[in-house]
C-alpha cells in the first residue's frame, strides 16, 4: 500500500513538472514581425568617405503595395549607409529606416574596385563570422563602385541583384565565368599555393563590348572578366579568353558554345560535356604537368563560305567532322595557353598548379614550395585534348543547311 502511494506521488510530481514546462519556455521571445524586417538579397561594399569607413549598399525585395502574398513581382528598395565598422550596420539601418535587416536571404555580395585594391579580408571576415551570412553567397567584383552596379536601372526592370544571381546560376549549364562563393573564396585564400578569382560585373552602355541596344529604358550589365586576388588584394585581371582557359584547366566546363572558322566554313559547336584531369610527371625539361581534356560536342550551326559545293557523301562528311575536331581542339588549347601564359607573366598561380602538384606529388612539392610561384615561370605545361563530335544537331533539308 505504501509503495502504491509513493508511485502515485511520483506520477503526480511528473505531471506537475510537465504542466509547468511551457510556462518557462520562451519560444516566441524576441520575435520580429515580417513588416519589421528588411529582407536583403544583395549587398555592395565600397570605400567610405572617411578613412577606414565603408559605404554599404543593400538591395531589398519589397512586395508592391496591395499585392497578394505569393506574388512573383517585387519593387526595388535600395539604400546606402556609411558605417565606421561593418558590425554597426544593423544598428545604423534601424536608426535610419526603422527596419531590422535580415541578412539570411543575402545571395550576392558585390565588392567595389577601390576597396578590392585596398584589401577585402577585413570585410570578408565580417561576413564569415556573422552567422546569418551563408558560405554559399555569390561574390562579384564591381568595375568601379558597387553602389553604381546596385543602383543601375536595367532595361528588363529586374533588380540588379536578382539579374546577377540569374546569370551566375545559369553557369550551371553554360560555363563562361568562374562562380565564386564566399566559402570557396575563403578556402582558396587559405592555400599558400593559389590565388583566388572573383568574376567582374560592369554596366554596359550601347556599343561597348560589341553589344548594341537602345538605352531608352535602362542599361545592361555584364559579367565576363575576372579579378585576381593575392593576400586579399586585387592585383590583376583576366580577360575573357584567359578566364575561359582557367575554366578548362580546372574542370569547370560542362557546357559552352565555341565559334571556329576555316577558309571554307564557319561552325558553332556546342560543348555538351567535358572532363579535365591532370598528371604531374617527369618531362624532358624536368618535372611538369599535363592537362588531359576530354570533350563531347555537337555542331549547332555550319555556314559555308563563298561558292562552295557543300558536302556530298559520307566520306566527305567524315573528313569535315575530323577537320572540325582539330579546329575545336586548337581553340580550346589556345584558351588554356593564354591562361597559363598570363599566370607565368605575373607570377601568380590562380590556376592552382601548385596545389595540383601538392596533391599528386607531395614529395616534389616540398622541394619547390618555398620558391613557388617563382618556379611557375619555367614549369613545363602540356595539353592532351580529345574531341568527340557525336551528333550534328543540323537539319539536312532547311534553307540554311550546309548539306545541299
Amino acid at each position: 500500500m505504501e509503495k502504491k502511494k509513493k508511485s502515485s506521488l511520483k506520477l503526480s510530481l511528473w505531471l506537475i513538472i510537465l504542466l509547468l514546462i511551457p510556462v518557462f519556455l520562451g519560444g516566441c521571445g524576441g520575435k520580429k514581425e515580417v513588416e519589421e524586417l528588411a529582407f536583403i538579397i544583395g549587398i555592395g561594399v565600397d570605400v567610405g568617405s572617411e578613412e577606414g569607413s565603408y559605404l554599404v549598399t543593400m538591395q531589398m525585395a519589397k512586395p508592391p503595395v496591395g499585392s497578394e502574398s505569393g506574388g512573383g513581382e517585387v519593387e526595388n528598395f535600395t539604400v546606402s549607409v556609411e558605417v565606421e565598422r561593418l558590425s554597426l550596420l544593423t544598428e545604423k539601418v534601424i536608426e535610419a529606416f526603422n527596419k531590422t535587416p535580415f541578412t539570411g536571404t543575402v545571395r550576392v555580395i558585390i565588392l567595389g574596385e577601390e576597396l578590392a585594391q585596398q584589401g577585402i579580408n577585413e570585410v570578408l571576415d565580417y561576413f564569415q563570422r556573422f552567422y546569418q551570412y551563408r558560405r554559399t553567397i555569390f561574390m562579384l567584383l564591381a568595375k568601379g563602385n558597387a553602389k553604381d552596379i546596385m543602383e543601375n536601372k536595367l532595361r528588363s526592370s529586374e533588380l540588379p541583384s536578382l539579374s546577377m544571381i540569374d546569370i551566375l546560376e545559369g553557369q550551371m549549364e553554360f560555363n563562361t565565368i568562374p562562380v565564386t562563393r564566399l566559402g570557396h573564396y575563403l578556402t582558396i585564400l587559405g592555400r599558400v599555393s593559389q590565388c583566388p578569382l572573383i568574376p567582374i560585373v560592369e554596366v554596359i552602355k550601347p556599343g561597348q563590348k560589341e553589344i548594341e541596344y537602345s538605352a531608352e529604358k535602362g542599361y545592361e550589365q555584364l559579367i565576363g572578366d575576372s579579378g585576381i586576388f593575392h593576400e586579399g588584394k586585387l592585383v590583376d585581371t583576366l580577360n575573357d579568353i584567359e578566364t575561359k582557359g582557367y575554366l578548362w584547366l580546372n574542370d569547370e566546363v560542362s557546357g559552352r558554345y565555341i565559334l571556329i572558322e576555316s577558309d571554307k566554313f564557319r561552325v558553332v559547336a556546342r560543348v555538351t560535356s567535358s572532363k579535365t584531369k591532370y598528371k604531374v610527371k617527369e618531362m624532358e625539361e624536368g618535372m611538369g604537368i599535363t592537362f588531359r581534356i576530354k570533350t563531347q560536342a555537337f555542331l549547332s550551326e555550319v555556314v559555308e563560305k563563298g561558292e562552295g559545293k557543300g558536302i556530298k557523301g559520307i566520306k566527305e562528311w567524315e573528313d569535315f567532322v575530323k577537320e572540325v575536331e582539330i579546329l575545336l581542339r586548337e581553340a580550346i588549347q589556345k584558351e588554356c595557353e593564354e591562361a597559363v601564359e598570363k599566370s607565368k607573366d605575373i607570377e601568380m598561380d590562380f590556376i592552382g598548379i601548385g596545389r595540383k602538384i601538392e596533391m599528386k606529388n607531395p614529395k616534389y612539392w616540398k622541394e619547390i614550395k618555398d620558391t613557388w610561384p617563382e618556379e611557375l615561370v619555367d614549369f613545363p605545361v602540356e595539353y592532351d585534348i580529345h574531341i568527340d563530335i557525336n551528333q550534328t544537331g543540323l537539319s539536312r533539308s532547311g534553307p540554311g543547311s550546309f548539306n545541299k
